[in-house]
């Protein structure tokens, strides 16, 4: 028996190295998520029943512990795979709210319908330009489109189950006769999403507010905070149709912000002086060169401190190139760049609150007098901090 189990050691062991050169060799020293998942989850667990088997059973034999290797194998083959599928699947942020709106987006709007995509977002914290996007694509704005082939109405093209409830006795997804509910409490009691926005008695999905803020209160409870494009999918069950909705909804907007209120300037409010806006600009290194400023420059005294504008974890704190001492803050549905700092105060991993100092301001990195490059990202975009803080820092206590 000992000899027995001293050979089953030996198998286990270089089953581990072989799932050891595996890892290796998919993570490239990335250590991505989903690699270190996969191995956690498939391969840890696969070696640790092999070895508890090798070493438990009553052995009369011990021909079958070679499966075990090829077994291991196959399970780090399993999780290269997984490992290359996620290489090719855009990670998705958390949810956003749409910018100002383009001038494109001005001239296929009319201001009423603006407003009221305006108005649901500010209800829901769903982005407008997605709600406009699918009244474009669902209804072109028409406010009384025909029924579709499969029985959808009104402004924003709802199934009258899901505008009614699914249990309605009133609701009906016929395309040759449709009917839903219009009584609001009624629509309630069966879990429907249709809405009496404007406050006349009615829930009418031809109505535009209230199809607008039923479309908006259907994608919040489908999770458009945590993923947007789930969120859409469930509105048609198609990935074309998400798709198609997010590039419509880009180009009535050049900015997507956090669905969050700033609650704090990243400097004092007395030292809260924009010295650069964000956008095109003269490269103030290279005449008759223009760069685009992906944040705002606020000139402040060396020493300044700097503040997190809300909650979150610090992805990164250290020296970046032409940014110089810089800090990435991630806040769930968005992220914070603060750069040129002159002492960093906070490490990566670290849990900030609203108003935390992370830092004082420098003249670190490509700058040309001390100041602080305040950023904000959202799903991958950089959008503009003045609309987020609010001009002369509005939004902010």
């Amino acid at each position: 028996m000992q000899e027995n189990n001293k050979k089953a050691a030996r198998i286990a062991s270089r089953a581990t190295d072989a799932l050891a050169v595996i890892a290796g060799a998919v993570s490239g020293g990335t250590g991505t998520t989903v690699v270190g998942a996969a191995k956690k989850i498939i391969g840890d667990k696969l070696m640790e029943k092999a070895v508890e088997t090798a070493f438990s059973i009553n052995y009369k034999g011990y021909w079958w512990v070679i499966l075990i290797p090829p077994l291991v194998i196959a399970g780090g083959f399993f999780f290269l795979i997984v490992s290359f599928v996620s290489l090719f699947t855009p990670s998705q942020e958390q949810g956003f709210n749409g910018g100002s709106p383009s001038v494109y987006a001005q001239i296929k709007i009319s201001p009423e319908d603006l407003q009221i995509f305006m108005a649901a977002q500010k209800k829901y914290d769903v982005a407008w330009n997605v709600l406009a996007a699918i009244a474009s694509v669902e209804s072109s704005f028409r406010h009384n489109p025909s029924v579709s082939e499969k029985g959808a109405v009104g402004f924003m093209q709802f199934m009258p189950t899901t505008w009614s409830g699914n249990r309605n006795p009133l609701a009906r997804d016929d395309p040759a006769a449709p009917s839903y509910d219009t009584d609001p409490k009624s629509i309630v009691s069966y879990g429907g999403y249709g809405e009496d926005a404007n406050g006349d008695g009615v829930a009418d999905p031809y109505d535009s507010w209230d199809a607008v803020f039923a479309a908006a209160h259907y994608l919040k409870a489908n999770g458009f905070h945590n993923d947007p494009r789930k969120a859409i999918y469930a509105y048609n069950h198609a990935e074309w149709y998400v798709d198609k909705i997010l590039d419509v909804a880009s180009t009535f907007t050049s900015e997507m912000l956090p669905d969050a209120s700033a609650k704090i300037l990243p400097v004092p409010k007395d030292a809260y002086n924009i010295t650069s806006s964000f956008g095109n600009r003269p490269d103030p290194y290279v005449k008759n060169k223009t760069e685009f400023h992906q944040g705002i420059d606020i000139g402040a005294n060396l020493g300044t401190q700097v503040f997190t504008v809300d909650d979150g974890t610090v992805l990164s704190s250290g020296y970046n190139d032409g940014f110089g001492l810089e800090i990435v803050i991630d806040h769930g549905s968005y992220k914070t760049q603060y750069a040129h700092l002159g002492e960093n105060f906070v490490r990566p991993g670290d849990k900030v609150a609203v108003g935390d100092v992370i830092g004082v301001v420098g003249n670190s990195g490509r700058s040309t007098g001390p100041h602080l490059h305040f950023g904000v990202n959202v799903n991958g975009t950089w959008s503009d901090p003045e609309v987020f803080l609010g001009k002369e820092g509005g939004n902010c206590i």
